[in-house]
């Protein structure tokens, strides 16, 4: 009760806090993603990010809490005002952080971007994050939404290519890229040149792909360097030239 609660009251940032908070006293246990986010932060000095589809900074977010912890700097990637302002806020007073709001396509424009209205608070939580610029693959959801049509909503953004985008970021060649983008993951990291990039780690989700796109991504990452793992709901590429990944190997972990 207390939880739900707090989950429906706080804003992103103070629970971002509290989580940083928990996790020092031994009372937040993280998900296998924020683990090897950290690895390559303390065995590789990775310190600077690109986010892609960064929502409010903290709901299912693998580097709020290196963020908080470690003080990371980077470029937040969101589209939707009601998320890019309470991403604002999640990382106010950090600095060197760059906030772009805008999505990430094959052209510059404008295009439609669909969303759940999630204001009634009928709809589970993971629903926040499910914004896309693919009328087809929100309805999608409709297998754990019922009368789902009724819940989308639509608006224009602003769009940029990879390209742009790196010519705004803070950092053009960063350590750690998040890509959460529902379906259009494989279209923008198709888009970066990672054999020119000393990119350490790459998180994005191929549950929104077709098997062919997963497995061409999969192939691009592998010829720039990387071994490709499944994490839970996330798919990791990491560099194997750094020394978490040397570590994985010791201890045996498979890469995909």
């Amino acid at each position: 009760m207390i939880r739900s609660l707090a989950a429906r009251n706080l804003s992103a940032r103070q629970k971002s806090s509290i989580r940083n908070i928990a996790y020092r006293l031994g009372g937040y246990t993280r998900r296998p993603v924020e683990v090897l986010v950290e690895d390559v932060v303390l065995n590789d000095g990775a310190r600077t990010f690109l986010q892609i589809g960064a929502n409010d900074g903290y709901l299912s977010d693998p580097l709020n809490l290196a963020i908080f912890r470690h003080r990371l700097t980077g470029t937040f990637v969101e589209p939707q005002p009601n998320y890019y302002r309470e991403l604002q806020r999640t990382y106010r007073n950090f600095p060197g952080m760059v906030f772009l709001q805008c999505a990430i396509a094959a052209e510059k424009g404008a295009m439609t971007m669909y969303t759940l209205d999630c204001s009634g608070g009928r709809l589970p939580g993971w629903a926040h994050g499910v914004g896309t610029l693919s009328r087809e693959q929100i309805r999608k959801f409709g297998d754990q939404i019922d009368n789902i049509e009724s819940y989308i909503r639509s608006d224009e953004v602003q769009c940029i290519t990879v390209a742009d985008l790196l010519d705004r970021a803070a950092h053009r060649d960063p350590d750690i890229i998040v890509v959460d983008a529902e379906g259009f993951d494989h279209l923008i990291l198709s888009q970066f040149d990672f054999a020119r990039l000393s990119t350490k780690l790459v998180i994005y989700e191929t549950e929104s792909m077709t098997k062919v796109d997963a497995a061409d991504l999969a192939r691009k990452l592998e010829e720039g360097g990387f071994a490709i793992f499944e994490a839970e709901q996330d798919t990791i590429a990491l560099k194997r030239d750094t020394e978490t990944f040397r570590s994985k190997n010791a201890a045996g972990d498979k890469a995909a």
